[in-house]
């Protein structure tokens, strides 16, 4: 492979480059997916709460959202591929560690450590991409590399139930380590050396705002429901996580080499395709979190029962996401975005619905339609960032894209985790969800109009 992508138009070796990358960004959403199945089984073993868990969850979102920034430019910068290298390893040792701690604060740490290696890994997946396939070639790329992170989230459920059902809760993480190997030596074979022509400098205090301002929002948070939305601990956080964003805001604005330019931030499509993210994932991983124990908590279910139940929203979403360029060629991107997350919310509500009704197979039927929606909207959502931003910023808006992906998420868990902590039940949560999906939709729809 040559570093230019339009020398890599017709080399077939290309699809093979697309196989690795999709591989690595599978190990990141298993790795999200297995663990929802496995809460209960965690709980249990290490004797967590509900707050601990919530933890176990966030950290990995937390360290992976706040360092995919920092960790774009760096490709952009040093070069794409090591930094891969360096975060698959990484990765992959936390894995192992994972796997045979003994305290919920143990597997905090492991699973922040595994959030590092993630970050250093996701925007290199999606800059890589541009620079292998020309622009012509790049959103079915996308559509693709989507498909394959969908495919990773049916099968993370469904492996993570068959392991809890044959070993011990430590296994969910193990599994990693095998996947992380064969990513290895994909990467070194396959992908060509790859970095921005003019090296960027990095925004060291941008990036530590930044971190410090998710952090401490996320603390709030969570720990609203324990400590009481009153305590010093939590009202300090939040306003603290105000002032953090602020001052990052004033920062971007000020600095000589901004993680993202002014121009890219007020471009329409960079403002749409955040916002898709943003919607989509706030409401994906919150719902998740949510229904995962409500199947294995009043409803009885297994681990494997669990992971069954979402396998076929990730199926409805391949589907969807493999036929998201036609969509949009044929109906326009606003559209099919907004239809996307509207289509989400309406199965959000179907769920909180039946959920309501303490019945199983309609709970199935609301997360196809979930799916549904989540395959329209993301690969176009993806393709309004990276279309935003010229090639050599190509590693900051991978970044962009995935920190959005992490902190919607995050923040998503720990809303309706703490909504579901503080005894609103599992529908709430749920109608929470569909709102933000469908504020999102309409938000889009006027700024691409």
């Amino acid at each position: 492979m040559q570093r230019e992508p339009t020398d890599l138009t017709d080399d077939p070796r290309r699809w093979f480059g697309l196989a690795v990358l999709c591989l690595a960004i599978c190990a990141i959403v298993i790795d999200n997916t297995i663990l929802n199945v496995a809460l209960p089984t965690v709980r249990l073993a290490l004797r967590a709460n509900e707050t601990n868990l919530q933890w176990i969850t966030t950290a990995y979102a937390l360290t992976l959202s706040g360092l995919l920034l920092p960790f774009g430019v760096l490709g952009d910068r040093f070069g794409r591929r090591g930094i891969m290298l360096a975060g698959l390893t990484l990765f992959g040792c936390a894995s192992a560690v994972a796997a045979f701690t003994t305290t919920p604060v143990q597997l905090v740490i492991a699973r922040g450590v595994m959030g590092v290696g993630g970050a250093a890994i996701t925007p290199s997946t999606l800059s890589m991409l541009g620079n292998i396939f020309s622009e012509r070639e790049r959103a079915r790329a996308i559509a693709i590399w989507s498909s394959f992170a969908s495919l990773a989230g049916a099968a993370g459920p469904v492996v993570g139930g068959l392991l809890l059902s044959r070993f011990w809760w430590g296994s969910v993480f193990l599994v990693n380590v095998p996947v992380v190997a064969i990513a290895l030596v994909g990467v070194v074979v396959l992908l060509p050396p790859s970095r921005a022509p003019v090296p960027r400098a990095i925004d060291g205090r941008g990036s530590l705002l930044w971190v410090g301002s998710l952090a401490l929002l996320l603390f709030a948070i969570i720990e609203g429901p324990a400590r009481g939305w009153r305590s010093p601990a939590v009202i300090g956080a939040g306003v603290a996580a105000v002032a953090l964003m602020a001052l990052f805001a004033r920062e971007e604005r000020r600095a000589r080499a901004p993680m993202l330019g002014p121009s890219v931030a007020r471009n329409r499509g960079m403002r749409a395709g955040a916002m898709t993210v943003i919607g989509m994932f706030f409401a994906l991983f919150g719902a998740q979190f949510v229904l995962t124990q409500w199947i294995q908590g009043p409803r009885g279910g297994s681990a494997l029962a669990a992971g069954l139940c979402f396998a076929p929203m990730s199926l409805a979403t391949v589907v969807t996401a493999t036929r998201s360029p036609a969509f949009s060629r044929r109906f326009g991107t606003r559209a099919v975005v907004a239809w996307g997350l509207a289509v989400m919310a309406v199965g959000l509500l179907l769920a909180a619905w039946a959920v309501g009704g303490h019945s199983l197979v309609p709970v199935v039927a609301a997360l196809i339609v979930m799916g549904a929606g989540q395959g329209a909207a993301i690969p176009s959502g993806v393709e309004l960032i990276m279309g935003s931003v010229p090639p050599a910023q190509a590693g900051s808006a991978a970044g962009v894209n995935e920190t959005l992906v992490e902190a919607g998420g995050a923040v998503g868990v720990a809303v309706l985790g703490s909504t579901l902590a503080a005894g609103a039940g599992f529908g709430v949560p749920l109608v929470i969800a569909a709102g933000v999906a469908l504020l999102a939709a309409v938000v889009v729809h006027r700024v691409l109009r």
